[in-house]
């Protein structure tokens, strides 16, 4: 199922094919990874929409990112490349506060080829996937931020990606994608779905990388917890192969369907006890909220909330529900609303607060 596909009428949403998810993890590597994965089955094409820069919260969250890594590629004045740059705001954002110029490539890009940043800057993009024939150097940064959770030939795609940064010039390379720990730890089934092949702890992410070519700058979680920041560059000498990744003690994947699927079927018992016999909603159109839809053990919610424009009017796909903005007089009628991720709780409330909106406001 692709979860961040916009669909224009509730029948085509309802006729996307679903298909299963099989989880497994590699001894070696540590690596979760579903095994019945067909990427051929995901359209990343400009209807492809999984922007976040709407809420307040992300929007601090790309700001900080921006800062810290123009001070530590020493980007000001320099060049950016970006490894699946979505629609490219990220990449006008961190070339815009250091006045730096971009090229970035996804196929699911919309706008111009070429735009403007700040003062005398631009940014050129291609809607095709990059490779490192494609490089001309000099480079200070190259960015993928949540890519690597979409390609199934990860270990080929990491080396791909060191030769980028070979032939760039050895710049600081970014990757950003969620965290596992975070899932496990809050047993999110509504976190695993079919466009994310694969799922990394941090100790995995890093010894993939090293693998690869890389050696590793800094580490951390970041985003409350939900995603993890590495940052590499090459490795001055290639390593021997890749070194064992000890998998975290207690970590059953069984053990996680059970208790995420138990924690699913509460979840829709306290949504119930909110909503009574009343219309529910859910807040955020985006990967949880599409999840938490389809996987919801009881009656569905009759609208979906999201702030982001490009979605509202269409429709979430597997269903028939209706994606609306938070501004839509239906909310009216909502008696509750689930946030799907509760980074964004605390702007939701306010938000709903100034509607005066009077219902029981959920948090996952």
């Amino acid at each position: 199922m692709v979860l961040n596909y916009r669909y224009a009428t509730a029948a085509a949403a309802q006729a996307v094919p679903r298909r299963d998810v099989t989880l497994m993890q590699c001894r070696d590597c540590g690596l979760i990874f579903n095994a019945t994965f067909d990427p051929g089955l995901i359209p990343y094409d400009e209807r492809y929409e999984n922007r976040q820069c709407f809420s307040p919260a992300f929007v601090d969250h790309l700001g900080g990112l921006a800062a810290g890594l123009r001070r530590r590629a020493r980007l000001d004045g320099g060049r950016v490349l970006e490894v699946g740059c979505g629609k490219g705001d990220f990449l006008r954002q961190i070339c815009t506060v250091a006045g730096a110029d971009g090229i970035g490539y996804d196929t699911s890009y919309e706008g111009p080829a070429r735009r403007r940043v700040g003062a005398g800057n631009s940014i050129r993009f291609y809607r095709r996937y990059v490779a490192p024939a494609d490089i001309h150097p000099p480079f200070q940064l190259v960015l993928c931020r949540h890519v690597v959770e979409h390609v199934p030939a990860i270990g080929v795609f990491l080396g791909d990606l060191a030769a980028m940064a070979r032939a760039a010039g050895d710049p600081l390379v970014v990757i950003e994608t969620p965290r596992w720990e975070w899932i496990a730890q809050h047993r999110c089934l509504w976190d695993v779905f079919y466009e994310h092949c694969n799922y990394f702890t941090m100790a995995t992410l890093a010894a993939l990388a090293v693998a690869a070519g890389f050696r590793v700058v800094r580490q951390q979680p970041v985003f409350g917890g939900q995603y993890q920041l590495l940052e590499l560059r090459l490795a001055r000498r290639q390593s021997k192969g890749r070194q064992p990744v000890a998998v975290p003690a207690g970590l059953s994947l069984t053990r996680f369907g059970t208790a995420t699927k138990r924690v699913l079927r509460s979840v829709a018992v306290k949504v119930t006890r909110a909503a009574g016999d009343r219309p529910w909603a859910i807040w955020g159109a985006g990967a949880k909220g599409v999840a938490l839809v389809n996987q919801w053990p009881g009656i569905p919610p009759a609208l979906v909330i999201d702030s982001n424009a490009a979605k509202q009017g269409c429709f979430i796909p597997g269903s028939a529900i209706p994606i609306v903005a938070p501004t839509d007089p239906r909310l009216a009628d909502i008696a509750a609303i689930l946030v799907a991720n509760p980074n964004y709780f605390p702007e939701i409330s306010q938000t709903l607060q100034r509607r005066n909106w009077s219902g029981h406001l959920l948090k996952l």
